[in-house]
């Protein structure tokens, strides 16, 4: 019998770090990065488009789900998509049953400041922000528009607010990937209650992956934020950690 399970959450935040770790149990499969989601929500929000009849939509969505991990023997699966959060109610009502999601969490300042000493790293890569608004703008305006109301941190930030409004609370763990660095023993732990996993001893030291070789994250230290934002920009992002009573 298979479980499954959903990992969503902020952009760097860790949630391919901690798919990767999870996946050292033998027991645990996990898509580091599933196109699952997508295709869940775009078949949802086209089917009355193409008049396929609405009786049949619950069953199909679910046998999407079904599909997808069909030929995947290991009993406990994790789908890592930031897009679950903003259709909890789509996909309870299509699997009808509660269902549990790992939600990734950092600081707005430490994710904005994590753009930028990739950006600084790696001067030849344009990331997300240099495409859209071309490879000369500045701090404060890459700053907004990955925290604006469309950008990958401001909307999977009001995702997460909406789905706890909406009453969904219960469904989500939280897990601070600054406080996983600091103890990913202890955290990990939690992942494992609230989720009943079997125990398993794992390795920090090595965590491989896709597109991430091999890492280390034990003593991983907090990330200057005023070094690449400065203090006013820093001021202005280090807000909005409306998490922490759950973490």
């Amino acid at each position: 019998m298979k479980t499954l399970y959903f990992i969503a959450g902020l952009p760097r935040s860790g949630t391919s770090v901690i798919a990767n770790i999870l996946k050292q149990n033998p027991e645990v499969h996990a898509e580091v990065n599933s196109s699952l989601s997508n295709l869940f929500h775009t078949l949802y929000l086209n089917w009355d488009y193409i008049k396929a009849g609405s009786s049949k939509k619950s069953r199909v969505l679910k046998s999407l789900i079904d599909g997808f991990y069909f030929d995947t023997e290991k009993p406990f699966i994790f789908d890592n998509s930031s897009n679950w959060v903003s259709i909890i109610p789509i996909v309870e009502a299509v699997l009808q049953q509660k269902i549990k999601i790992l939600v990734c969490v950092r600081n707005p300042a430490e994710i904005l400041s994590s753009y930028e000493k990739a950006r600084k790293d790696n001067p030849l890569i344009m990331l997300e922000a240099d495409q859209k608004l071309g490879p000369s703008t500045s701090v404060a305006g890459r700053a907004f528009h990955y925290a604006g109301p469309e950008g990958p941190l401001g909307s999977c930030h009001r995702n997460i607010q909406d789905a706890i409004t909406m009453g969904y609370l219960d469904r989500m763990l939280f897990i601070d990937y600054s406080r996983f660095c600091g103890n990913p023993k202890s955290q990990t732990k939690r992942i494992y209650d609230f989720f009943g996993l079997p125990e398993f001893t794992h390795d920090y030291t090595n965590i491989v992956g896709d597109n991430m070789g091999s890492r280390n994250i034990l003593g991983k230290t907090t990330i200057n934020c005023v070094e690449y934002l400065g203090l006013d920009l820093y001021d202005q992002y280090n807000r909005e950690i409306f998490w922490n009573a759950w973490i």
